[in-house]
């Protein structure tokens, strides 16, 4: 799992208050230890988080911890990245498919929230 300050874990009963009710866009990353592609995704991941640091919330979410939340989320295979405003999943990716992508999802997220504000 990632390790950086700039990168909340959560589980179910942080998930809430973390996530759900979290003023700010927020991106899950939802891994697994054992996971290459996860790991591959990490040091995107922080460095999204730096990036857009207060801006967007980064979080991470343990799939092997945490597996009745990766359900109720509709994760299907890891890693998966999903986007969350107001709540609400906004935006779903699921495999790591290299920088690009993630940045553009980021992006996204901080761009829908200044759009609706």
């Amino acid at each position: 799992m990632i390790s950086d300050p700039d990168v909340i874990h959560v589980d179910e009963l942080s998930f809430l208050a973390e996530v759900q009710n979290c003023a700010l866009p927020v991106l899950i990353d939802v891994s697994t230890e054992w996971c290459a592609p996860c790991r591959v995704a990490a040091p995107v991941v922080i460095e999204l988080a730096r990036r857009h640091r207060g801006r967007l919330k980064v979080v991470a979410v343990d799939g092997d911890a945490c597996p009745r939340l990766a359900a109720e989320l509709g994760v299907r295979g890891f890693p998966t990245f999903l986007g969350v405003v107001g709540g609400q999943i906004v935006a779903r990716r699921a495999g790591f498919g290299g920088k690009a992508p993630l940045d553009a999802m980021a992006n996204e997220l901080v761009n829908h929230v200044t759009a609706t504000t």
